[in-house]
């Protein structure tokens, strides 16, 4: 029999990850050999929008190199998952933007019998913010849930640590390859989320950690889990895009309150303000779940651990510093239950952006980016901010709904009310 998951790889690696096109164009064709069997023009005819890039690559066969990669996979004990495999995380089928593969390690537990939380925050944490994020995650293994969180320096990490710390089961989401280890100082850390949970990444071996990859791997974080809590971060921080995929795919969102006037309290003060839900300990959220995961879940669990900074050392825990009729092969087609099914023709309506609540370097950057036109940072900022300063209204742009983040950091200015001719929308897509 077939190996169907090369065909998985082949459109994973065709598409980009984080790529709204692959399960559109999925919803159509049901299983990614179908698309193989496809040329661009036929794509293009059934799957109107899909961005002539996608499409170009989508045109380029072979499977030599995804014969490759699933031979290392087998022979290093890796596991390719795919929407069609029993182990792949069915919490992510759900999403827009759904991987097509997940490459995996050691043992996931199972979402619908554990409470998954994310921990987030930024690189640069404060001790306020340390002790903060090991003891939510201490407080969390004690409770039983299961830790979500993307191995990063900082906030990320010493949430781990605290988890591990309190014999909890965790689950690190990668913004690179299985088999490459980022950041370096936290191999001890990794060795250890594998003896008691699981590494995953929709990346593929030997795919380096570049900066675009975080913010797209931060989907899958917020996807993973039924809430997302985030610690610490500014304005700028990349937790604040998880909080935002958190909202978008209808999680709960959490905060811990920071000191007014601080940096690594400007991000979290602001979800607070923006309705977030308040936390001072993981009681604060365990108490929301309890009732849904009676067997595995208790809100009296916590117990005294030894200190943050013994948990830092122990672990190695680092900060940074500074549509159409179908044909009949197609309706026979359609009649296998594929991962992506087709959708309900939705209510529309119109998104509403108030871009009189912006500031002046948010108004400058949405101004300056032209509509439809996917654009990076540094383009950006040829509208004479800083790359920091068009960071940070990229943030707030986001969370207003008026910029959406895509792969390969790329930003796409969205259509709206907000002068001419509004856009017709989802709800299901409308923005914070």
């Amino acid at each position: 029999m077939e190996d169907r998951r090369k065909y998985w790889m082949w459109m994973s690696h065709a598409c980009g990850q984080g790529s709204k096109s692959a399960v559109n164009i999925l919803r159509y064709y049901g299983y990614p050999e179908y698309v193989y069997e496809a040329d661009a023009d036929e794509i293009k005819s059934k799957v109107p929008g899909t961005d002539y890039r996608v499409l170009a690559r989508l045109d380029r066969k072979g499977l030599s190199e995804e014969e490759d990669i699933l031979s290392w996979c087998d022979n290093k004990g890796v596991r390719v998952l795919t929407p069609e495999t029993e182990e792949y995380p069915k919490s992510l089928l759900n999403l827009k933007d759904a991987p097509l593969v997940l490459y995996a390690l050691g043992d996931a537990p199972d979402s619908d019998d554990y409470f998954h939380c994310a921990v987030v925050g930024t690189r640069n944490m404060t001790d306020y913010g340390k002790r903060m994020a090991y003891n939510i995650g201490t407080g969390l293994a004690d409770c039983g849930a299961v830790l979500v969180s993307g191995l990063a320096l900082g906030i990320d990490g010493m949430a781990m640590a605290g988890a591990l710390e309190g014999g909890g089961r965790c689950i690190a989401v990668l913004g690179c390859g299985i088999d490459v280890v980022y950041p370096k100082e936290h191999e001890p850390l990794l060795k250890k989320v594998l003896e008691n949970g699981s590494v995953i990444t929709e990346y593929a071996p030997g795919v380096s950690p570049v900066g675009s990859h975080f913010p797209v791997r931060n989907r899958i974080i917020s996807g993973l889990s039924q809430a997302v809590c985030v610690v610490e971060g500014n304005m700028s921080s990349g937790s604040l895009i998880t909080a935002r995929h958190a909202l978008y795919q209808g999680r709960s969102l959490y905060a811990v309150p920071g000191a007014v006037g601080e940096a690594g309290a400007e991000g979290t003060n602001y979800l607070l303000k923006q309705g977030a839900k308040i936390v001072t300990k993981a009681e604060d959220i365990i108490e929301d779940y309890e009732f849904i995961y009676p067997h595995t879940l208790r809100a009296d669990g916590a117990v005294p651990h030894i200190s943050p900074d013994e948990a830092a050392q122990d672990y190695s825990i680092g900060k940074k510093g500074g549509r159409k009729k179908k044909s009949p092969k197609t309706e026979q087609r359609a009649k296998e239950e594929a991962p992506f099914p087709k959708e309900p023709e939705e209510k529309k309506t119109v998104r509403h952006i108030d871009l009189a609540t912006l500031g002046d370097d948010d108004r400058k950057v949405f101004d300056f980016m032209a509509d439809d036109v996917p654009m990076i940072a540094e383009e950006i900022a040829k509208c004479g901010l800083s790359l920091s300063q068009v960071m940070v209204s990229l943030t707030m742009l986001e969370l207003a709904g008026a910029v959406e983040a895509g792969a390969g950091g790329y930003y796409l200015k969205r259509a709206a009310d907000y002068g001419g001719d509004p856009e017709y929308i989802t709800e299901e897509d409308d923005g914070i």
